[in-house]
């Protein structure tokens, strides 16, 4: 990061949230915190003229309203210093830490635990996401460790993969349409020691050749999901376990409903902040 820099925090509601990220992705804005309500992105100094188009084609597209964006800049930080002191390790269950490398010496009681090296960049998935988080709960909850063949859909940085062959799963097949989820995703297969296990494809699911899937992750927005899902039950198999995220609490009964149609039994429905995960089965 620069010495100087801009961040931008655009409030959101239920009711933009999805409109607004699908904006910024289109906008090939990716490396996007969130917050207390607020996603948050930072700007070199040179790149000012970004933010005015941003603002003003969200205030077009009137999906914010002019005090939902707001532009504040700092000046004379360490910044890379200041933002690695914001990344903890994070624990799941009893089984998991998913740490960035430079807190790799300050990790303790590690005994029998899958420890997972993902330093955040661009691509979506480090561990620190609610989303991510419940994904990653509902692994450990429900994968029994004979599980032949996993679904990595929309992969960003490869964790759901990576954890998936350390909790057990023979092998995994990781799939992102983003170049740079696709370089940074490759770039952890190895760091994890994963990567002879795991085919990384740059790839949307309709393309994918692959099928018989008996575990299927996908961390990603309600409306790509419900656009995938009949591809997702035909590529997985019967009893196949399904572990999705990315989903409002608000949205719940539409994606339930679509689960429903196309042959898959809710078993568990977990929650944090105002996101859910969802563990269905094939039936």
């Amino acid at each position: 990061m620069a010495d100087k820099m801009f961040e931008v925090r655009i409030a959101f509601s239920k009711n933009n949230h999805e409109e607004l990220q699908n904006a910024l992705y289109m906008d090939g804005i990716k490396n996007i915190l969130e917050e207390e309500g607020q996603l948050i992105i930072y700007f070199e100094e040179n790149e000012s003229e970004s933010i005015e188009s941003l603002k003003s084609s969200l205030l077009n597209e009137k999906i914010i309203r002019e005090k939902d964006f707001s532009v504040n800049k700092f000046e004379n930080k360490n910044w890379n210093e200041e933002w690695e002191k914001s990344i903890q390790p994070v624990y799941i269950r009893n089984k998991i830490i998913v740490y960035p490398s430079w807190k790799k010496n300050e990790l303790k009681n590690t005994d029998d635990m899958i420890l997972i090296e993902i330093d955040p960049k661009m691509s979506f998935g480090t561990g620190h996401n609610e989303t991510t988080q419940l994904v990653l709960e509902l692994m450990c909850d429900n994968l029994e460790g004979s599980e032949e063949k996993l679904l990595d859909f929309g992969c960003g940085t490869g964790i759901l993969s990576i954890a998936g062959i350390k909790l057990g799963v023979n092998s995994a097949v990781a799939i992102d349409t983003d170049g740079d989820s696709f370089e940074n995703a490759k770039e952890y297969f190895k760091k994890n020691g994963v990567h002879q296990r795991i085919k990384l494809l740059q790839s949307g699911l309709s393309e994918l050749e692959d099928d018989s899937f008996d575990v299927v992750c996908a961390n990603i927005i309600r409306s790509v999901i419900i656009e995938n899902i009949e591809h997702i039950s035909n590529k997985i198999n019967s009893r196949g376990k399904l572990f999705v995220s990315g989903i409002l609490i608000s949205e719940d009964q539409e994606i339930l409903e679509y689960l429903t149609q196309n042959d898959f039994e809710v078993i568990d429905i977990a929650s944090k902040a105002e996101w859910i995960g969802i563990y269905a089965v094939k039936m």
